[in-house]
């Protein structure tokens, strides 16, 4: 395989995409996804458009390819708190912590993926439904642990309340003090909890 530089062709186009997807994150949180244009994306990205059709269909490919990428940073900052069966509530505070910081620290990924997502399709909406009830699913777990638990209406709707609190702390440009925000999400997560032993009415 030819290279230019010291990297392929494959490896350029990676490169290229991931400028892409920085800059439509940029215009997508100060512009909104219907006033973006793909000139506008790749104007800020520093590529031409024909860069821009070697990744993406068209701008809603490259939304919905940006908010995956995104749900699978903020899964995997979740993740990546340590295990702690005998002390959920730790464990949990902590994955809450982890959440509600994404959304100081990258406020322009944090808008595209809980406020303008909603707004785009069909398709993109059930991204994010899709995202909810993964999310619901390691709350349960975590809040349970050695139970066996499944994804439910509750626990997707105990994931929404949470992007509901996140964005609207966001909004109001963080001024309520952290630990605020974290005692709510502790205190609606708590409806998780499955107190009662497995096998009783």
């Amino acid at each position: 395989m030819r290279q230019y530089r010291g990297n392929t062709a494959e490896e350029r186009r990676l490169e290229r995409r991931e400028k892409l997807l920085h800059a439509a994150a940029r215009i997508f949180a100060s512009r909104g996804f219907h006033n973006a244009t793909v000139r506008a994306v790749c104007e800020e990205a520093g590529l031409t458009e024909r860069y821009f059709y070697e990744s993406f269909q068209n701008s809603e490919a490259l939304f919905l390819a940006l908010h995956r990428e995104t749900s699978q940073r903020i899964i995997g900052i979740i993740r990546d708190v340590p295990v702690s069966a005998d002390d959920p509530d730790t464990q949990m505070r902590e994955m809450l912590g982890r959440f509600f910081n994404f959304f100081t620290t990258d406020p322009d990924d944090a808008r595209m993926f809980a406020v303008e997502a909603v707004y785009i399709s069909p398709v993109a909406r059930e991204v994010c439904k899709s995202w909810r009830e993964t999310l619901g699913q390691i709350l349960l777990q975590v809040l349970n642990p050695g139970r066996s638990v499944t994804e439910n209406i509750m626990s997707t709707a105990v994931a929404r309340a949470l992007l509901s609190i996140a964005v609207d702390w966001m909004e109001d440009g963080f001024s309520r003090p952290r630990s605020e925000i974290l005692d709510a999400g502790m205190q609606l997560v708590s409806v998780l909890k499955k107190d009662r032993p497995e096998g009783n009415a």
